[in-house]
């Protein structure tokens, strides 16, 4: 028999509907099978039912983090704030050939762990985890043991071939074939042949194309020419540009030139777009996930954020790695927006970190809300100092991450 707990708070967040004041949620098994205000939601519970009451608190869905390159968790506190893009790539590279070549797999496993800490400390439940190897089992079964939920994107970074194909790349996965997809690194450094098998190979199982898109002023300035510092880092690592890439005018507008924009595409970072790149991604209806204290790290630069929510709409949030952020906390990600961006609605933001995140990858009935045949995969604030109507701003703008807990049926 399935155990039954009814959890009370001063204040629910399900997300899909307004906060709840004096609710409940209760859960059977590990599913949501109701939540509403406490007095109804008791009076109907059968015998046996285990209440817990979260005292001067409020119960909120797990966090869901978009965009995370967890195996470089090793690299914090290894590059400097401040150095503009291509400066932190080149050090990326050089931390890898050196330092990363030279750690044991125990302690780049160390690290990972490291890494799923942080994100389970800041709330995280769910998480889209970039690799840049087969995923295995194992590898799965850590997340899990971990108590977090993960999608990995196997990410395709100079593929070798000159025409890549991604066949065979599930043979041996067996039953960890539906928890990831590939994704391309970026438009400067996948052909567009291999943008277009890559995202081919994504639609075909009905899963999400993620990629690297507007990052960085120099990804703009390649793009548009061919030239400059990615090229030089190109060159350095033996890529022909002329073999495999030509202009546009942007790159959205390169993916839209290929007609890989569509629900099924996440753009990640979109540090630097214009008025028709947006236009573009609200047409095709693409997600865009933000990493905005990822961006401020490397070169001080923020997305246009509020732009971003009213022209585009689909939007999600990832920290991106800790060579380029402090932290894995996307209640960070939101505080270090809403701080740039006040006129934005808080409740949106929190939305986008929750429902957002799961909607991106169509798990939206699964986790992401508080609603009945959801995970129950909550989060409990304790002494939560607000009423409803101030709920969101409060959660946007206080680093609370300490006071949060995961709630353990």
């Amino acid at each position: 028999m399935k155990q039954i707990w009814l959890y009370r708070a001063p204040l629910i967040i399900p997300v899909l509907t307004p906060p709840i004041e004096n609710g409940a949620v209760l859960i059977k098994g590990n599913k949501v099978a109701a939540v509403g205000h406490y007095p109804h939601l008791k009076a109907c519970v059968p015998l046996g039912t285990k209440v817990v009451d979260i005292e001067e608190g409020l119960i909120m869905p797990g966090l869901v983090n978009c965009h995370c390159h967890l195996a470089l968790s090793w690299m914090k506190d290894k590059i400097e704030r401040g150095t503009g893009f291509s400066t932190w790539l080149k050090r990326v590279i050089w931390l890898k050939t050196t330092l990363g070549n030279s750690m044991t797999k125990k302690q780049h496993f160390e690290a990972l762990l490291f890494g799923i800490k942080l994100l389970k400390e800041a709330g995280t439940v769910l998480v889209y985890d970039v690799i840049n190897a087969p995923p295995l089992s194992s590898l799965e079964s850590t997340f899990k043991d971990n108590g977090l939920f993960v999608h990995f994107f196997w990410e395709i970074i100079h593929p070798k071939a000159d025409f890549f194909t991604p066949d065979g790349m599930l043979d041996g996965l067996g039953d960890l074939s539906n928890s990831w997809s590939l994704s391309a690194h970026s438009v400067y450094t996948c052909s567009r042949q291999a943008l277009c098998a890559i995202k081919a190979f994504c639609k075909i199982r009905r899963r999400t194309f993620s990629i690297h898109i507007a990052e960085s002023r120099e990804e703009l300035e390649f793009v548009k020419t061919g030239k400059g510092p990615i090229a030089e880092i190109l060159k350095e690592r033996k890529r022909e540009v002329a073999k495999f890439f030509s202009p546009s005018n942007s790159p959205v507008q390169l993916l839209d030139e290929l007609g890989l924009l569509d629900e099924k595409t996440m753009c990640v970072h979109c540090t630097f777009l214009d008025d028709r790149d947006m236009t573009i991604l609200a047409t095709r209806g693409a997600w865009v996930c933000l990493c905005p204290e990822s961006n401020l790290y490397i070169s001080g630069s923020m997305p246009r954020v509020d732009k971003i929510f009213q022209r585009v709409g689909r939007v999600c949030f990832g920290t991106d790695s800790l060579a380029s952020n402090s932290n894995l906390s996307i209640l960070s990600q939101l505080r270090a927006v809403f701080k740039a961006y006040p006129s934005i609605n808080p409740a949106i933001l929190f939305e986008a970190a929750t429902l957002g995140g799961a909607k991106a990858q169509g798990l939206d009935g699964f986790l992401g809300s508080i609603a009945k045949g959801t995970m129950a995969r909550l989060l409990a604030l304790r002494y939560m100092p607000c009423k409803a109507r101030e709920v969101f701003e409060f959660l946007c703008s206080e680093p609370i991450e300490e006071r949060i807990e995961q709630i353990e049926l």
